[in-house]
């Protein structure tokens, strides 16, 4: 199905509304034969304060800077940027200027006008405020073009102020070749245009682009490349840097309310509907939209302390409107029991229950969890039906510790879907992603073991650290260690901790 989202950027194109500098076209003219090996292409706009660095990490890019082709589409900023991008290309004819003479609001016009223009093999999508790995680019398109494959996706690092974590690790945790999208269960979870290349004949010969849309663009235009693609590759290997500090407070994902975040996601939603996909990629697709987006929004503090709960419930109720047409009962692909039964809960109309679910899951500290025929299970309290006890796909919790023949010994029970799926137990910074070591174990039924020398934590730098079980290659669980229970009862406060010398304690306040 032909996309229309790119008939604005022709529009534009044809028009008097935009100025280029360094055009493609002219270049292939002059140059006729050599075609660029990728295209980059950024939307820009008010980054003076970053593009600088954006701009630079392309141009010092280990690979021959001649083989890329850098588009970047100023959107009307109103500071240097338009400024700082002419001076740019002023010194490298490869480098192709956009400046819009009116801003369109988002990034969807801006990007399509750099697919229209690009020439590349390959293409891939930089923010002007993020930046790439010195041998990013090198890392996918050697994939690329030993495997052939249409797509390829490696590591994003966010970089906050104090941090650098990874984001969307199920992308990059392992190295993969040539399989489809749907061979890697999460791979619709995370869809921002990051650390990803693909064939630029796909989205030409299949007309796609982004929506204009303040958020889910992006969501919405690597769906409809999966649709597409045959086979895909990942690497471990860093690529992109998304830039979330404290000097970065306009970008869109800041500044748009969940609200207004979901209600493009309802957009999406029929955006896939109408395409008449088979079952398998539209299950695949929507399933993200409705688990992750619609209902993991209750699962939050933002939520639960919301005064405008009427609102957020009426959003849910248009998703679910969208639902009653499918082909397939939507609930049976969710990945994560609590939402399954927030949706039956939400389904039969008990909408103060459903609240009350969302409530007590961020709020109560003394959550009590029940182990029925070897599996893990929430008690809930406050129900007395089949909702009194909801899944939990895997739950680790810490037996005893101590330490023998210079190592650190954690015992502790697993139960679980996947306890035959554990790869590793992880300890890892909590603000650096690269700070962690992998520490061998052993499972025996529902009870486990891990050793790690102190010659083996000694090789890790001065941080907090939290320690994972890693499962199904990508997937993460706290290993849980109670330490403090607090109560409240008749306006007094019983506390029941840990000592310094690991005995039982209580205080009590008023």
């Amino acid at each position: 199905m032909s996309s229309p989202f790119r008939q604005t950027a022709r529009e534009f194109l044809q028009s008097d509304k935009i100025e280029i500098v360094n055009h493609p076209s002219r270049r292939l003219a002059k140059w006729f034969g050599r075609k660029k090996k990728i295209t980059v292409v950024t939307a820009a706009y008010n980054v003076e304060t970053f593009i600088h660095k954006t701009v630079d990490s392309v141009i010092q890019q280990t690979m021959d800077f001649d083989d890329i082709e850098y588009i970047i589409v100023d959107d009307c900023s109103t500071d240097r940027t338009k400024e700082i991008l002419h001076h740019y290309a002023s010194k490298h004819k490869n480098i192709c200027v956009v400046s819009l003479k009116e801003n369109t609001g988002t990034p969807g016009t801006p990007r399509n006008i750099g697919i229209e223009l690009a020439t590349g093999k390959y293409i891939t999508f930089l923010d002007g405020d993020d930046w790439l790995e010195p041998d990013g680019l090198e890392t996918l398109v050697n994939i690329l073009e030993e495997t052939g494959d249409d797509y390829a996706v490696g590591k994003t690092i966010k970089v906050t102020s104090d941090s650098e974590t990874i984001i969307g690790e199920h992308e990059s945790v392992k190295e993969r070749r040539s399989i489809t999208p749907y061979e890697i269960p999460r791979m619709f979870y995370h869809m921002g245009p990051r650390a990803r290349a693909v064939k630029l004949s796909l989205l030409k010969e299949h007309d796609i682009g982004f929506p204009d849309m303040k958020f889910g663009e992006d969501k919405q235009f690597f769906c409809d490349v999966f649709f597409h693609v045959n086979t895909i590759s990942t690497t471990t290997k860093p690529v992109f840097y998304v830039n979330r500090t404290d000097e970065n407070p306009g970008s869109l994902t800041k500044v748009t309310s969940v609200l207004d975040k979901r209600r493009c996601d309802l957009q999406v939603i029929q955006h896939i509907k109408a395409q008449n996909l088979p079952v398998e990629k539209e299950r695949a697709a929507l399933t993200r939209l409705y688990e992750i987006d619609m209902f993991k929004t209750f699962d939050s503090q933002v939520f639960v302390r919301s005064d405008e709960k009427e609102a957020f419930i009426g959003v849910l109720r248009e998703a679910m409107e969208t639902t009653k047409d499918l082909r397939y009962d939507f609930r049976e692909s969710f990945q994560v029991p609590m939402y399954r039964a927030a949706a039956d809960l939400f389904m039969e109309d008990r909408i103060d229950d459903f609240i009350q679910l969302f409530t007590w899951l961020k709020r109560e500290k003394n959550k009590k969890y029940v182990i029925k025929d070897g599996l893990p299970y929430y008690e809930l309290p406050f129900f007395n039906d089949k909702f009194r006890h909801i899944r939990i796909p895997m739950l680790a919790r810490a037996i005893d510790s101590y330490t023998e023949n210079g190592e650190y010994v954690q015992t502790f029970e697993i139960y679980g879907d996947h306890v035959d799926h554990v790869n590793t137990v992880l300890i890892r910074d909590r603000k650096n992603y690269w700070n962690e070591i992998q520490v061998d174990f052993e499972i025996s039924g529902n009870r486990g073991e891990f050793r790690v020398p102190f010659k083996k934590l000694n090789q890790l730098k001065t941080a907090f650290f939290t320690v994972f079980i890693r499962y199904n290659d990508y997937e993460l669980i706290n290993i849980i260690r109670i330490l403090k229970n607090e109560m409240v009862y008749k306006d007094r406060t019983f506390n029941f901790y840990s000592t310094k010398a690991n005995n039982i304690g209580l205080k009590i306040t008023e």
